[in-house]
């Protein structure tokens, strides 16, 4: 499959419109005819078309169309079309020849704007096909690069009338700062090699520039510090001193504010837990003391329950006795004696007496060992409450006489930290002033690369001199007056012909050059294996071969173009072109008529401004 991207067609479309198309060959093309019938609209509508951002010309012809589309044959993608609003914007890809969306289709969205690193742009797309993706430049003779963009390829691939024909290099757009990079484009195409591998070296205007801000920079810091040094800081010599002598000081009162701080601490801690234990030792006063009356109150009852069962056992007692004598008040023997109970349940309830006293008696010594016990424990806490009220007053105490004494070792403290801060803050100026004044005298001694160790841009010789060669075969293909003796200007990256510099000649000269200049670009690269987009558009190269009447705007021929308007160059440039057995194609936008019988071997497009296909778009 072929390396090189082909054009096939571009059509321009828009709602109610017919499509406005124009054909490309496989290898020639011949767009030839009257001025003012799209021709160089074409070139415009290409370079549009391959990611250029500057607005289509508002010509009356493209009125009602909105979309204009380039069919390509690309090497990887194949048959693919891309579309872009005429108000420009991001492409679509399509794949096929297209000219309108086909119905479900999901077009490929590309942006306008190189993107290095990303896939969904045009240039990276193109500059994959053709084997130049991630390729870098050189932008300036200092080395600083940046990555190739598929735009930089347009000024090789799409020549405009007034490029061809102006005075200076081919492969440059005028642009100073643009110089550079563009020469490192042209030696990427001759070469094959980018300029990844240079290491970028300062330019030394920056670098003075620099270096005098930076120097301008330090000496204001260094007067800021000087004057904070001479405002706070009038014992300067002694600074050093008197920061060891307060980290000594700070290190004195801070043991001293420690110990103060741990001795009210540990008296706060205890009169924390007192202030807990105080209550609770009351409150189990008052609880014991309750114990206590109530305790003694049973006992007092025991008592009185013993006494009462005490006297019952004693009647029962008495009972027994005078039961077998005469009745003491009536004087009744034993026998005539009546009582309610006998004297068995007299013995039953005395028995039951004792028995009862017993049991009482024994819960009576419980509660006595139960009352003493309460007893000492009331006692004891007696004697320690006040001894803990009296501990409490005494922290309290000790507490008011410390912490007037802490506040005063702390504010000492502040006082000392803050004066060793102002003196860490002066060293700091001192040492801040030392660097900045080291930093200056390193900045003042620094000089910037020497020419010698820029890097090397140019395009070696050897590969010019052959370039050079290609240049001089396509001028003797083509029958261009002299010698063709071609050589390579490393200064001006342009040619010198039979010792004249290119750029001397008349504008019809120029051209026909210049045109030159790529077509050999072109061969060369094939011929070494080297990428190329593989297709040329050239407005006008014949421009020699004007007529002044009929193209005033180019003025008189000079006398070099009168000697080659004489030559049969204009049949012999296209006999070259039609012949050449490589795998390019060249577009040709001209005045001028074809030489006859190249309609068999290149395909031709006439714009008559009349009769038959007036222009580029119908009417």
């Amino acid at each position: 499959m072929s390396d090189r991207i082909a054009l096939r067609s571009l059509t321009f479309t828009g709602p109610g419109k017919a499509p406005a198309s124009l054909t490309f060959g496989d290898k020639l093309t011949l767009i030839w005819g009257a001025s003012n019938t799209g021709k160089s609209f074409t070139l415009k509508a290409l370079d549009f078309m391959f990611g250029g951002s500057k607005a289509l010309p508002e010509i009356n012809e493209r009125q009602g169309y909105d979309t204009a589309w380039l069919a390509l044959t690309l090497p990887n993608e194949g048959n693919v079309t891309l579309s872009r609003a005429l108000s420009g914007g991001a492409f679509s890809l399509h794949r096929g020849h297209v000219t309108a969306s086909a119905y479900g289709e999901t077009a490929r969205t590309l942006q306008p704007k190189h993107d290095a690193v990303s896939d969904g742009n045009l240039s990276a797309l193109l500059l994959t096909e053709v084997g130049l993706r991630g390729k870098e430049i050189a932008t300036n003779l200092f080395g600083q690069k940046r990555p190739l963009s598929f735009r930089d390829l347009s000024r090789i691939c799409l020549v405009d009338e007034t490029s061809i024909q102006i005075e200076r290099s081919p492969i440059e757009g005028g642009q100073r700062d643009a110089q550079t990079t563009e020469r490192s484009v042209f030696r990427l195409l001759l070469t094959g090699w980018d300029d990844s591998a240079i290491v970028s070296v300062e330019n030394p205007k920056t670098f003075n520039a620099a270096k005098q801000v930076r120097l301008e920079v330090i000496d204001d810091m260094i007067a800021g510090i000087e004057a904070a040094i001479q405002a706070d800081y009038p014992d300067i010599d002694d600074l050093e001193d008197q920061f060891e002598r307060l980290g000594k000081s700070i290190d004195g009162v801070s043991e001293s504010f420690a110990i103060l701080q741990t001795s009210i601490r540990n008296l706060i801690a205890e009169k924390q837990a007192l202030a807990r234990a105080i209550p609770n030792v009351a409150s189990r006063l008052d609880e014991l003391n309750l114990h206590i009356d109530r305790f003694e109150q049973l006992q007092e009852v025991y008592r009185s329950d013993v006494a009462r069962l005490e006297s019952l056992e004693e009647a029962g007692f008495l009972l027994s006795l005078s039961a077998e004598r005469k009745c003491p008040l009536c004087g009744a023997a034993p026998g005539a004696q009546t009582h309610a109970h006998d004297l068995k349940n007299i013995a039953l309830v005395r028995d039951a007496a004792l028995v009862e006293i017993s049991k009482i008696r024994r819960q009576s010594e419980d509660l006595s060992g139960t009352l003493a016990t309460l007893r000492a424990e009331q006692a004891l806490l007696e004697s320690e409450l006040p001894r803990l009220t009296g501990r409490l007053a005494a922290l309290e105490a000790d507490i008011a006489r410390l912490t007037p004494q802490a506040s005063q070792s702390q504010s000492d403290l502040r006082q000392i930290v803050a004066a060793r801060d102002q003196a860490q803050r002066g060293l700091a100026l001192l040492a801040q002033r030392e660097d900045l004044t080291r930093r200056r005298d390193s900045y003042e001694g620094a000089k910037a690369t020497p020419k010698a160790d820029r890097p090397i841009l140019a395009v070696a010789g050897s590969i010019t001199y052959e370039f050079a060669q290609i240049v001089s075969g396509v001028l003797k293909q083509w029958g261009f007056p002299g010698d063709h003796h071609v050589s390579f200007d490393d200064e001006t990256y342009d040619l010198k012909i039979d010792g004249k510099a290119r750029i001397d000649n008349g504008k019809g000269v120029r051209a026909v050059t210049h045109a030159a200049f790529k077509v050999a670009l072109l061969l060369f690269c094939r011929d070494k294996g080297l990428p190329h987009p593989g297709f040329l558009v050239l407005d006008t190269p014949l421009l020699t071969y004007r007529d002044p009447l009929k193209t005033p705007k180019f003025g008189e021929l000079e006398d070099d173009e009168r000697v080659l308007a004489a030559t049969a160059l204009k049949d012999r440039f296209f006999d070259h072109l039609a012949s050449l057995d490589i795998d390019a194609q060249f577009i040709i936008l001209e005045n001028v008529d074809p030489p006859a019988g190249l309609e068999t071997r290149a395909h031709l497009e006439f714009f008559s401004g009349g009769d038959g296909r007036k222009g580029l778009f119908p009417t």
